[in-house]
């Protein structure tokens, strides 16, 4: 019999390893057996280890780990010890011996000379950057869509034929949207946005699925519009006098300051609705959509490939499940809407208002008009009944305003008008009291007071 078989004959004939000795082999927890214990057996022993033991144990093992560790490079430290440290010492086995202000010095000119040297990622993705610093109509290219997932459609089988047109092809059983459409798209929805922000429209910004809360307020903030990342409220449109009833109007001149004096007309006004409203996720708004159509208000719509395309008025073929995405086409239609509040404020600030008042506040300024003219009409019927008569322009005007016919009037009209009512009625009172005061003052001159006699 050779070696190799003996050893495996003799592995064969060897008593199996109890499992209670593989425990106490395996542990290193140290067991009290007693003197005359020998080898622990398989029934359990009273002064087993417990788990809370076991779990203390661990837990200071880990602690010996994390100190070793910790202590690897114990004798390259250097503790600082008071001046010691602003003195020279070398750095390194073969360092010359230079103070700190030196060292640094060294240190920049070796940052210099080796800061070309290794690669550099001069663009790489920021998520915060699409939110803070979005891009611009200007900025569209087919890099940062595609880098944006913004061609990534749904599987074949979900498609909707008719977004047939904006498919560029199929891979792996995903339809791929076009880049080219996409950007076209997406700059004819920033012309839109931008001319409704130049002419004073109100934009609504949408988006309520998880994640696009921040995208929605931010495209709000920069286009001047209002933003729902909520659940849409049905009725909200169709019904506003009731569901809006609550919600407070402002009236602002052309350079966007509020106007005082229209607290009646806060009070009648219906509730605005949105000139145009711009929807990230159609399927989950399918109510609001219909309800713009009622109202006949345009809409902007991302439509992905099982999509209708026809739910809104213009579309946006993209990857609506992308973040990324939606953060890239909110941010462009945000930055158009920015673009086209500007150029509305410069041309007001010129005297060109590209924008008219609503007939409502129209009809009722032209109530305002005619109560000032009342108004005018009896505080003149007050000065002829105090003085004697009217002059020749207070003569004009009244046969200007008698005629019965309804002026129109600008507001900077009927803000003279009002000064000029202010001043005659000052006027009035002014007379009536110079009038009662002219028999005292001619008695006195007549009596005179003994001051006026010294002076004499």
């Amino acid at each position: 019999m050779t070696p190799s078989a003996l050893v495996r004959h003799g592995c064969a004939i060897a008593p199996p390893v109890s499992r209670s000795a593989l425990r106490w082999i395996s542990t290193e927890v140290k067991t009290n057996y007693g003197h005359d214990a020998s080898l622990p057996s398989a029934q359990a022993s009273p002064d087993q280890p417990t788990l809370a033991s076991v779990a203390a144990l661990k837990k200071k093992k880990q602690k010996l780990v994390s100190d070793t560790i910790m202590s690897l490079a114990s004798k390259f430290a250097h503790e600082h010890q008071g001046a010691s440290w602003t003195k020279e010492h070398a750095i390194g086995a073969n360092g010359a011996l230079m103070k700190p202000p030196k060292q640094y010095a060294q240190f920049q000119r070796i940052q210099r000379k080796t800061r070309a040297l290794g690669s550099k990622v001069e663009k790489h993705y920021v998520p915060a950057e699409l939110i803070s610093n979005p891009a611009g109509p200007e900025d569209i290219t087919l890099e940062l869509l595609m880098a944006s997932q913004a061609h990534m459609g749904h599987n074949s089988s979900l498609w909707n034929p008719a977004n047939s047109r904006y498919i560029y092809g199929v891979r792996q059983g995903i339809h791929i949207i076009s880049l080219e459409i996409i950007a076209a798209h997406l700059r004819r929805a920033s012309r839109v946005v931008e001319e409704v922000a130049y002419r004073g429209g109100v934009i609504l910004f949408v988006g309520t699925r998880k994640g696009q809360m921040e995208i929605v307020t931010k495209a709000a903030e920069l286009a001047g519009g209002c933003h729902v990342f909520t659940k849409w409220t049905p009725g909200a449109i169709t019904n506003r006098d009731v569901i809006l009833k609550n919600q407070a109007t402002k009236v602002v001149n052309h350079l966007d300051n509020v106007l005082d004096g229209f607290d009646l007309y806060k009070g009648l006004a219906r509730p605005l609705l949105p000139d145009l409203v711009v929807c990230l996720n159609p399927l989950e708004n399918y109510t609001l959509l219909y309800e713009c159509g009622l109202k006949s208000i345009p809409t902007i719509g991302v439509i992905d490939t099982n999509v209708d395309p026809s739910w809104v008025t213009y579309t946006i073929p993209a990857n609506d499940d992308s973040l990324r995405a939606m953060a890239v086409v909110a941010g462009v239609l945000g930055k158009a809407g920015q673009k086209g509040q500007r150029r509305r404020l410069q041309d007001a600030s010129q005297g060109n208002v590209p924008w008219n008042m609503t007939p409502e506040l129209t009809q009722y300024i032209e109530k305002d008009v005619q109560a000032a003219v009342t108004k005018r009409k009896e505080v003149m019927g007050k000065m002829q009944s105090n003085i004697q008569g009217f002059t020749e322009e207070e003569q004009k005007l009244l046969k200007s305003t008698d005629r019965g016919v309804a002026r129109k009037f600008t507001q900077d009209d009927i803000v003279n008008m009002m000064g000029e009512t202010i001043s005659q009625d000052d006027e009035a009172s002014n007379a009536t009291v110079k009038s009662e005061e002219l028999p005292l003052t001619l008695d006195t001159q007549e009596s005179g007071s003994p001051d006026n006699r010294i002076n004499r």
